[in-house]
């Protein structure tokens, strides 16, 4: 999946990522998967026998995805403003004109390079678009599923790690709130904890984990995510430290390599904000509660509690001890994978406080543990499967007992503070068809019609509707609820989100028409701006402000400009000149 991202960076630099394209590399992965199948089977049949264990998995897997399946796709409810406003748009854009770039005042580029709506463009580029999330939500959580037994499965005595490394996928709180990278991301972490964890399958008898792969692994999670930076950084800083700095030159270069095509399509946004160099936003303080309680068992604002994120965090560093120790006498390349193993965990532990300490400055503290979710979701089955693993083959406990009850115990006790939020998500789902983790609107019935309005009522047809006043060919500055609706390849079209507004590059390019949402249930009124800008996190003010100046611009247009659709909700202007 990591190698896609890779080609999808390639695919929207050369504007060829259309449902074609994505077709072609549908059918080369069918054929490459069957040609492995015939490898496995030494050309000699497979055969298929029953295996107790593996049964086991992937009934759970099936119980798991299913009722994902079942209760959400396609979810009742998206994100009013992040998803409608700025993801689906993202997707769109790049499956009607080969590439996510084109809006200079859209956050592509910096949230996100591209990689998730590149992955989405497998769903939206042949199912309706409220399928979006069946992607990060269905397969990529099946990825997550599928890699959490592998520190285990198959391995007498660990059945029972097995099944807790699975079930922790799903009852570590995901905090979901919009569509960005979310199980796609903990994939690509527990696929570097795999690479390094298991040398004998993963490393076709290498000593030291392949350089290219660790790169390549890291490029992806950025394209998907930038908010992943600071653990790729510290990935490769501390596997460099045990592998020699030779070997993290090399992953250097082979992110660098991979990440290139997704950096080169947003290049002209950032030649534009270093020219106009209007900085970024240096955070003075977080609103008025700046203390953090790590060990707070209190409700955050998305689910949870801090100590619950707390406590898996410590559980995740004390198991790669723990592994590391259990395997201090066995032979070097187990040494070495369980150093390799304590790296990626140290990351992990690092980032949690980079983000939860140092990231409420910025986006607010409701944020902050969110952001860390994905990679608590790809560590903690790692860790857990890992030491003991290494803890079932140590010679360093004299009995059974605690070789299978020491790490058992550290993972079910980090998991039980988010059994209350499975509960609740497991509710969620079955009453009101998602897991949004603001659960106070996405249980409330105007908020589900709106949703339905959007996704399956009239909403596309007035959209569409609007763009045929507008003469074919044309740039229209679009700010409206659900620009994803709109024919990118008809007109040029600049759609204008808050955080797209905050951007270094954010500049409105010359334009003869205006589509304005100035009325309706998602729309941010001027009294709810102003209050924006005195909330907590600098970017979160930052975003308020550049979205309020936008809106008096807009204004000034709708006054001075010749408006010839308006409808209470929508006008369509023809700007002066």
């Amino acid at each position: 999946m990591a190698g896609v991202v890779f080609l999808g960076g390639l695919l929207n630099l050369a504007r060829l990522a259309h449902p074609w394209t994505l077709a072609i590399v549908v059918a080369a992965g069918v054929l490459l998967g069957v040609a492995d199948l015939k490898g496995m089977a030494g050309l000699k049949g497979i055969s298929f026998q029953f295996d107790s264990r593996r049964a086991i998995v992937f009934l759970i897997a099936a119980v798991i995805v299913g009722f994902a399946v079942q209760t959400q796709l396609p979810p009742k409810a998206y994100n009013f403003h992040d998803d409608y406003q700025k993801y689906f748009a993202h997707a769109a854009r790049m499956i009607q004109t080969g590439t996510v770039y084109g809006s200079p005042l859209s956050a592509i580029g910096s949230e996100t390079l591209g990689g998730q709506a590149f992955l989405q463009g497998f769903v939206v580029g042949f199912l309706p678009i409220s399928y979006i999330n069946g992607f990060d939500s269905v397969f990529a959580m099946f990825l997550c599923l599928m890699l959490a037994c592998e520190f285990t499965s198959g391995r007498p005595g660990l059945q029972a790690m097995t099944v807790i490394a699975m079930l922790g996928v799903v009852t570590i709180n995901p905090q979901y709130v919009n569509i960005s990278s979310l199980y796609s991301g903990s994939a690509m972490v527990m696929a570097l904890a795999v690479m390094v964890g298991d040398p004998l399958e993963f490393r076709k008898g290498s000593a030291l984990p392949s350089c290219a792969a660790t790169g390549l692994l890291c490029a992806a999670l950025i394209a998907l995510k930038t908010i992943f930076a600071p653990f790729v950084i510290l990935v490769l800083l501390l596997l460099a430290v045990v592998l020699g700095v030779r070997w993290g030159v090399g992953a250097g270069l082979s992110l660098a390599a991979f990440l290139s095509p997704w950096l080169l399509l947003h290049a002209p946004h950032y030649v534009a904000a270093f020219r106009a160099s209007r900085g970024f936003p240096i955070a003075s303080g977080i609103g008025a509660d700046p203390h953090v309680n790590l060990f707070s068992f209190d409700k955050l604002a998305y689910g949870s509690s801090s100590a619950s994120y707390s406590m898996l965090v410590a559980a995740i560093g004390f198991s790669a001890l723990l592994g590391w120790w259990a395997a201090r006498k066995e032979d070097e390349q187990t040494v070495l994978s369980t150093r390799l193993m304590a790296a990626i965990c140290a990351a992990g532990v690092a980032t949690y406080f980079i983000l939860v300490l140092v990231g409420p400055l910025q986006s607010g503290y409701a944020q902050a543990f969110r952001y860390y979710a994905p990679v608590a979701i790809g560590l903690a089955p790692a860790a857990f499967g890992m030491a003991a693993r290494h803890t079932m083959a140590s010679s360093r406990f004299k009995s059974n007992v605690p070789r299978v009850m020491v790490p058992a115990a550290i993972a079910v006790l980090s998991l039980l503070a988010f059994l209350p939020s499975l509960r609740d998500r497991v509710l969620q789902a079955r009453t009101s068809g998602s897991i949004l983790a603001f659960s106070w609107l996405a249980n409330d019935p105007e908020y589900l019609a709106y949703n339905r309005q959007v996704l399956h009522g009239s909403t596309r047809a007035k959209v569409a509707g609007m763009l045929r006043t507008i003469p074919a060919g044309e740039t229209v500055i679009a700010w409206i609820d659900a620009p994803f609706y709109l024919d990118y390849a008809r007109n040029r079209i600049i759609d204008a989100e808050p955080a797209g507004l905050a951007m270094g590059w954010s500049a409105v390019p010359a334009a003869r028409y205006l589509i304005w949402q100035y009325n309706g249930y998602a729309t941010r009124s001027e009294a709810d701006l102003i209050e924006q800008t005195r909330t907590e996190g600098a970017l979160e003010r930052l975003h308020a402000t550049r979205t309020l100046e936008f809106l008096h611009r807009v204004q000034a247009w709708s006054e001075r400009g010749e408006i010839f659709y308006d409808d209470g909700e929508c006008k369509v202007i023809r700007l002066a000149d």
